[in-house]
């Protein structure tokens, strides 16, 4: 059996009121009058068979029903709000909103940016950073570039980055020779970790050091935050080459080994199966793809 929905005028008029709790402040609103706004209401609790609000001299209260009612309801209205803010705004510029990472915002979108915006320059980029899976719906995500093994129910998953991890380091850490004879030396500095600390473990495996605690060593929630920490000099980190390719290239990184593992994790460009992306994402996506395939030909 199919529920037949209320006169949809009248629910957002009750919508309107029960936030208001005023009948006078919705009509304002809803630019009609107060007794226009009455007979919504009237309406809506006929048609429902309850009564949504107390009334008293003083105030407008809404019912144990009518509380129900609109909290329930809230949330669509809310989405329709959401929904066409950004339908307008998407008319009105071209934008593309990514979800990220920190650590794949700062070390590797933003200094490469600026060879978007040359390309593209109508296109506007929005960067929401967060560790969480998108919600392509409700956040008004485009595209999304996330961290693991690629396996997401629902979404289109491209393999982005998938280069190996090395050992890098403060220069003023090292001999004069910037390198390290031995695994074993580790077992003088302090290691850095982020939320992935097998990597150390992995690592010194497969040197077959000995005399290194791989468990020692301040861990990181943001892998970002473990790069600056071993630009400052505080330790050792293991970091893909593409996320620190600035700071080699500019000499405030060095690699104290040329050994590199791979870790089971790594980087995709994510978006929904089921709708296709806009040009301006489109063209977003193109463009990551094109810079990854020419750093690895670096």
């Amino acid at each position: 059996m199919t529920s037949k929905l209320p006169p949809l005028h009248a629910l957002h008029c009750f919508e309107c009121v029960s936030r208001h709790l005023s009948v006078k402040h919705a009509a304002e609103e809803l630019h009609v009058t107060p007794a226009a706004v009455s007979q919504q209401i009237g309406k809506l609790e006929e048609a429902l068979g309850v009564v949504l609000f107390v009334r008293s001299a003083r105030k407008l209260s809404l019912s144990e029903a009518g509380m129900s009612y609109f909290l329930g309801i809230r949330s669509a209205f809310r989405q329709i709000e959401e929904a066409t803010a950004r339908l307008t705004a998407t008319a009105a510029e071209p934008v593309v909103t990514l979800s990220c990472t920190t650590v794949f915002a700062m070390q590797y979108l933003l200094p490469r940016l600026p060879r978007f915006h040359a390309a593209h320059p109508g296109i506007d980029v929005r960067i929401s950073t967060t560790h969480r899976l998108a919600d392509f719906v409700h956040d008004g995500v485009d595209i999304a570039v996330r961290h693991g093994l690629g396996r997401y129910p629902g979404l289109n998953a491209e393999l982005l980055i998938d280069d190996a991890l090395y050992p890098v380091c403060s220069p003023r850490l090292l001999p004069s020779r910037r390198r390290l004879k031995s695994a074993g030396e580790l077992g003088a500095y302090t290691l850095l970790h982020d939320v992935q600390k097998d990597d150390w473990v992995l690592w010194l495996k497969s040197m077959s050091a000995t005399g290194v605690d791989s468990s020692k060593g301040p861990i990181f929630d943001d892998s970002n935050t473990m790069i600056e920490a071993a630009v400052a000099g505080h330790g050792i980190a293991l970091a893909r080459k593409s996320l620190v390719s600035l700071q080699l290239s500019d000499g405030r990184l060095v690699m104290p080994f040329k050994t590199a593992i791979r870790a089971p994790f790594a980087y995709y460009l994510v978006y929904p199966a089921d709708t296709p992306l806009r040009r301006e994402a489109m063209q977003f996506r193109l463009w990551l793809l094109e810079e990854v395939e020419a750093l690895e030909g670096r």
